[in-house]
């Protein structure tokens, strides 16, 4: 009996001392405790630290739980060259790039003269295509706006929108 409840305290102090493993985008893990899961980030003690770090599911791959659970964060987002402006992801939160490494801001502009396309709207796709290319030029795959104006055109007027972005990496 006594073997026994050696054994039985040798394996709660081992479960007692497993860590969820959260892997990174970037390749490294990280050792410690999920506390909360959101659809945009997740609260993450580091092991043998107190402070709770707020991470962005976007900088996540995936979470092994202690338990033995798995669950996938986010999809990796390969941009490797200037063409692949398209798979960079636009966001308006910064929570979703809390964990990312920022390479610095941009800002562009869009303008024209009366079109068929006279919209703020339209002008405002044309600035974010615009951004997402200058993005992938600088290797970056997430472009959080910081900020954005537009004005619709018109018979005698010009329409036009800049916006100001940062740009994120793994």
């Amino acid at each position: 009996m006594r073997k026994y409840l050696l054994f039985f305290l040798l394996l709660m102090s081992v479960s007692c001392m497993a860590q969820d493993v959260v892997k990174f985008h970037n390749g490294t893990t990280a050792e410690g405790k999920v506390s909360e899961v959101t659809d945009q980030f997740i609260k993450f003690t580091y092991k043998g630290e107190d402070a709770i770090n707020i991470i962005s599911r976007s900088a996540i791959a995936e979470v092994d739980f202690s338990s033995g659970r798995v669950q996938q964060m986010s999809p990796r987002i390969s941009v490797n060259s200037p063409e692949d402006w398209e798979k960079v992801r636009v966001v308006y939160d910064k929570n979703e790039v809390l964990g990312l490494k920022s390479l610095g801001q941009i800002e562009k502009h869009s303008s024209g003269t009366w079109s068929f396309s006279t919209t703020a709207g339209h002008f405002s796709e044309k600035t974010l295509k615009k951004m997402r290319k200058a993005a992938a030029e600088m290797g970056g795959c997430i472009v959080l706006v910081l900020s954005e104006k537009s004005k619709s055109g018109g018979f005698f007027s010009d329409g036009h929108a800049s916006m100001t972005g940062e740009v994120y990496t793994y």
